[in-house]
């Protein structure tokens, strides 16, 4: 059986997005081949929120080797308190030990701790193994996402980290022998910066569905503490970021929104939606983003904010227990939420707001619990606008999900079957 070792800093039982690729295919790993060593943080010295059922849903014979990052309360006195800084030498240091005792077939770095990436030349070159990339998110960005008045944290900071971003990424990845990504639109991005890529370097892989996560939430009798199930209210939910990218589709949505306060009084009275983990700020520096908007546009009494994140079968819980759900994307178009099959699998209706090109569509059109309404260009067309009305009809009038098609259109997307798909990379890199 071959091996492979994986970095993935944040890791359960503190909860982040970009630990659930890892965290889903752990169960079936050895059944196609590879037996899994996971290189991650202490969870005192990692980030995110703590969540003590994420760490009960790991299997317990998995190999999970952790180190501490350098204390972020001292490095915050010296101008940096990130973990993708805290972390490197304490991961590379580790990660070392591991390699010179047992020889690892492939370094898979799963994480948007993107500094981390640096570690792979220099462990290929040091220890032989091949080297996987991950990319849930893009690295460097060469249209920058945020202004001075929007940018979380300083603007000096957001700048030089786009600067450092630049220069670090051809480095690490002149060291991949594959790369994995949840976009179509990232692989674009990155082919055309670094032409000694070609497509078969490449792979898209989304966050697949994870049954049993589900069936965990019902086991341990989950619950959500959000909002109480009162008879005669109707309880929409959206659970996830915002931020600048996202503002002009929810505007659009608000607008929309407005709309059918005015013409269904008596519905709108009884409707609340309910916007959850909106800012990864830690909880002391959080604030709420979308509220503002919505009393912009006065929908505020059907709008609720719970901007902190909460724990991700909590999360789960939500979903299980609200009437309908809300995806919001991104006005870019290489944007897909890791929460899509999270959401698909709460078999509730739910209505996608996505830009046209954005690869969720080709997926979120395959399942009859989602209504898909879509923009070509900006979140502002009035066909966009058009197709929210209707979405939000759909939501109201939603019937009984056609479960013959559900469970047939869900086959190729389980975590085993997109587990098996990452293996074959695995493979792949090794044949080079």
């Amino acid at each position: 059986m071959r091996k492979v070792l994986i970095v993935s800093p944040r890791f359960a039982p503190k909860s982040a997005p970009d630990l659930h690729r890892i965290r889903i295919s752990l169960p079936y790993y050895r059944a196609f081949g590879w037996e899994p060593t996971v290189l991650c943080l202490t969870p005192e010295t990692s980030d995110g929120i703590d969540d003590q059922l994420l760490a009960e849903s790991v299997p317990k014979d998995i190999d999970i080797v952790r180190v501490s990052a350098w204390s972020e309360e001292k490095c915050r006195r010296f101008g940096f308190g990130h973990v993708d800084y805290r972390c490197l030498l304490p991961l590379y240091m580790a990660g070392s030990a591991l390699l010179k005792k047992s020889a690892y077939d492939v370094i898979f770095f799963s994480t948007t701790a993107f500094l981390t990436f640096l570690l792979g030349p220099i462990w290929k070159r040091r220890f032989g193994s091949k080297i996987v990339y991950d990319f849930q998110d893009p690295w460097y960005q060469e249209t920058s996402l945020y202004t001075k008045s929007t940018v979380p944290g300083k603007w000096w900071k957001y700048r030089l980290g786009q600067m450092m971003s630049r220069h670090f990424e051809p480095y690490a990845l002149r060291g991949a022998d594959q790369i994995i990504s949840v976009s179509e639109g990232y692989v674009k991005n990155l082919s055309e910066r670094y032409p000694w890529f070609d497509a078969r370097h490449f792979t898209v892989i989304p966050f697949g569905g994870a049954i049993h996560d589900f069936d965990f939430i019902k086991e341990r009798a989950v619950r959500n503490t959000l909002f109480p199930l009162n008879a005669g209210i109707i309880r929409w939910v959206y659970a996830g970021r915002g931020g600048p990218d996202m503002d002009a589709v929810l505007m659009t949505f608000f607008e929309q929104l407005a709309v059918l306060k005015k013409n269904e009084p008596a519905f709108a009275a009884r409707l609340r939606i309910h916007f959850v983990g909106t800012n990864y700020s830690p909880a002391a520096r959080t604030f709420k983003v979308v509220e503002p908007l919505a009393l912009r546009y006065g929908v505020a009494d059907i709008v609720d904010e719970h901007s902190d994140r909460i724990p991700y079968h909590e999360t789960l819980a939500l979903y299980d227990q609200c009437d309908a759900i809300l995806l919001v994307g991104s006005s870019l178009a290489e944007y897909i939420p890791s929460k899509l099959f999270n959401c698909i699998l709460s078999k509730k209706p739910i209505l996608a707001l996505f830009h046209s090109r954005s690869p969720a569509i080709k997926i979120a059109l395959r399942f009859p619990n989602v209504f898909v309404a879509q923009f070509r260009s900006t979140p502002s067309e009035s066909i966009f606008a058009d197709s929210i009305a209707k979405g939000l009809q759909w939501l109201r009038t939603s019937k009984n999900l056609d479960i013959p098609r559900f469970n047939r259109e869900l086959e190729y997307w389980t975590a085993k079957e997109l587990t098996r798909v990452q293996c074959s990379v695995f493979s792949s890199a090794c044949e080079k």
